[in-house]
């Protein structure tokens, strides 16, 4: 398969990204200098699929393959997928991108799906602000169950975003921060959930999510 590529001079993109990394690099602290990820635009679903090398679904847009993103054209966003264009959504979407990039490398996780998926996406959307587009449920009762990428599925960014803000919001970044450091060493759903026990102080379930852990 041959693809095009060339550079594109846009100011709206431009300042969308550097506005995402300047935001991430504060959140992460990780004084991002040289070999920034690069962004690709992918102009059309065939293309898409070609270069995942699968039939994808129409509500994927965007994702990260090394320190390389590649979103759908802003110019054939509605066209190609079934989501609505805005200039804020689109910012959002490559934001959560780039988040996904700085994950990878505060975890050192470059080879291999970064596991549990809902710690993933839920700090990606987290980071993004795409909670703000998203109907908070009453109560976490799903997001656990998305602990592979095995069989992904859309219904993992439903209540990431809201899990990760709860973590934030109570806990600080910091105790996310060390739980994602750690990641590199976790090979089993058992050993993450012994992890997570030890830095926030309580079982990884969904009561626990309700409200702040007393302990």
């Amino acid at each position: 398969m041959i693809f095009t590529i060339q550079s594109r001079n846009e100011k709206f993109l431009e300042k969308i990204y550097n506005k995402s990394m300047k935001e991430l690099d504060d959140f992460f602290g990780l004084n991002w200098k040289r070999n920034k990820p690069k962004i690709f635009l992918v102009k059309d679903r065939e293309s898409i699929n070609k270069l995942r090398g699968e039939k994808t679904e129409e509500w994927i847009v965007g994702w990260v393959n090394n320190s390389n993103i590649f979103v759908l054209d802003k110019d054939t966003y509605e066209k190609e997928s079934y989501h609505t264009y805005s200039d804020i959504e689109y910012f959002r979407l490559i934001k959560h991108e780039l988040a996904h990039v700085f994950t990878q490398v505060y975890s050192g996780i470059f080879n291999g799906a970064i596991k549990p998926d809902w710690l993933w996406e839920g700090v990606a959307i987290y980071l993004s602000d795409q909670n703000k587009t998203k109907n908070k449920p009453n109560q976490l009762k799903e997001f656990l169950q998305h602990y592979s990428q095995d069989n992904k599925n859309s219904s993992v960014y439903k209540e990431s975003g809201f899990a990760i803000e709860f973590l934030v919001k109570n806990f600080g970044k910091q105790k996310l921060l060390r739980l994602i450091k750690s990641l590199k060493d976790i090979d089993s759903e058992e050993k993450f959930a012994k992890k997570f026990k030890e830095t926030y102080g309580f079982e990884l379930n969904y009561k626990n999510f309700q409200k702040p852990s007393k302990k």
